[in-house]
């Protein structure tokens, strides 16, 4: 999951550049928005970070290894 999640924000980067020098160089009056310009449906889907265990089960993860 780590190297899946390297992955993807070497592509944000990467869209992020392109779209800055989309911006740079358009003379459109009212430029395509990010996500149209470039879409990626991994990072695109939902704003909201996604969560892989809930906060119960990170509390008791934690209390077992002695962490508080």
């Amino acid at each position: 999951m780590g190297q899946e999640r390297k992955e993807l924000n070497e592509w944000a980067r990467t869209r992020q550049l392109a779209y800055v020098m989309y911006l740079s160089s358009s003379a459109e009056k009212s430029p395509k928005p990010l996500k149209s310009f470039w879409p990626i449906p991994e990072l695109d889907e939902d704003d909201e970070e996604k969560v892989f265990i809930t906060a119960e089960q990170l509390k008791r993860s934690l209390k077992m290894y002695g962490v508080n």
